[in-house]
């Protein structure tokens, strides 16, 4: 039995890698969170817990042990908080696949910049914070708007957008605690591009249009990923661009990307950001509804050295469209209903539960899959199913009595 070590901080519906491996000869060795472990349990014969997952440095621990005592063949990893320690351990065992350069060039945002400077795709002015003074020099210099954000986060988590002199004092007292970088801000509509890379060819790639913004969720307002035709005027744009991207950095033989690009009002294209991961959110479910691929499951396949089945030719026009939490007790989640553009729903919550609005971009309370005629058609659908989940969850707000409106 040949056997694949796999950090999986996703739930195992999203991801049930027993029946992707079924009658390949593959065996998973899963290590996961204790909140999805039980449903892993159901399926597989070894899967390892662990509280505090993203953190908790005995998940490497086991992870060696793990792989030494099963010989596995790969390391499998698609969450952004797993990159580094797959990475780490491949090399240290000497294993195929993305080692820690090449995942340092997708993670550390400065890093991938200098990888990235002087070549055909602009960049945004960006320095490294070393202190306070990094920032306020950069202001100096460039003026305001700046953005300030986590150099190895994902989800915008930790992002500050700086407009003025109290915008930057309000960050200064209370800056983010890790090791962050200062850019200049990019007026523009932002668009998104994944693909999959395989055998060291990319062999799969679908631009999308953000809807709103990845900043949406701290006004609890939603966020969508929008299919682009390829009529559409910026489609092959942003499909070479990103190809450009993924030439000069040192992309490893087999990995899923996800490639965050602006389009300027007086059209220029500038680079945010890719990881070496699938997009978060509803994006791995708008991309089987609109080219009939699993993404996930084809990257798992080129890790374990198993044939890819190529994306459909055609585009079916989708949205994946990510609604937050607001702030109180959720009295109704609606767990049907919805308008029948709806093709499939993807709920993260419970009755009674109480949130405190939403916490980054990929996060959210309700997830949609929502279809259309067209691009237009897609947009107009999402305003319908936003009006429909706006009157249809009920809440009350924090400290007020149970029934409460």
């Amino acid at each position: 039995m040949r056997r694949i070590l796999v950090f999986a901080k996703t739930p195992y519906q999203k991801t049930p890698y027993d029946r992707w491996l079924e009658g390949t000869g593959i065996e998973p060795v899963v290590l996961t969170t204790d909140g999805y472990a039980e449903e892993y349990r159901r399926h597989l014969r070894h899967v390892h817990a662990f509280a505090d997952y993203d953190t908790n440095q005995l998940v490497e621990k086991a992870a060696l042990r793990l792989a030494r005592e099963f010989g596995v063949e790969a390391v499998f990893a698609r969450a952004e908080a797993d990159v580094l320690r797959a990475a780490r351990l491949r090399e240290l065992l000497g294993l195929p696949g993305q080692w820690t350069a090449s995942a340092l060039a997708f993670r550390d945002k400065v890093v991938m910049k200098d990888h990235l400077a002087g070549g055909p795709v602009g960049l945004p002015e960006y320095r490294q914070v070393e202190s306070a003074y990094t920032v306020l020099e950069f202001v100096e210099q460039h003026g305001y708007p700046v953005v300030v954000k986590p150099v190895s986060e994902s989800g915008s988590l930790g992002a500050a957008v700086i407009r003025d002199e109290t915008d930057l004092d309000a960050y200064l007292a209370a800056p983010w605690p890790g090791t962050s970088m200062v850019e200049s801000f990019v007026e523009g509509q932002m668009y998104h591009i994944d693909g999959l890379v395989a055998g060291g060819e990319v062999v799969f790639v679908q631009p999308f249009r953000y809807v709103n913004d990845c900043l949406s969720f701290r006004s609890n307002d939603w966020v969508a990923s929008l299919t682009l035709e390829a009529g559409n005027p910026v489609h092959e744009r942003l499909v070479e661009a990103t190809l450009a991207v993924v030439d000069r950095l040192p992309t490893p033989e087999n990995t899923a990307f996800h490639c965050e690009l602006w389009i300027t009002p007086d059209d220029r294209l500038v680079f945010c950001e890719i990881a070496s991961r699938t997009g978060g959110g509803m994006i791995a479910t708008t991309l089987n509804h609109a080219r009939g691929i699993d993404i996930d499951r084809e990257w798992l396949y080129a890790e374990c050295g198993l044939a890819v089945t190529p994306a459909a030719a055609g585009l079916r026009p989708f949205a994946g469209m990510c609604i937050p939490p607001l702030n109180g007790v959720l009295e109704y989640l609606p767990e049907d209903g919805e308008p029948d553009c709806v093709h499939e729903r993807v709920l993260h919550g419970a009755s009674g539960q109480t949130f405190h609005g939403g916490v980054k971009s990929g996060l959210f309370l309700a997830g949609y899959a929502v279809a259309g005629s067209s691009e237009e058609d897609v947009v107009t659908n999402m305003a319908r199913v936003h009006t429909w989940f706006a009157e249809t969850a009920k809440w009350r707000p924090l400290g007020s009595e149970e029934g409460a409106r």
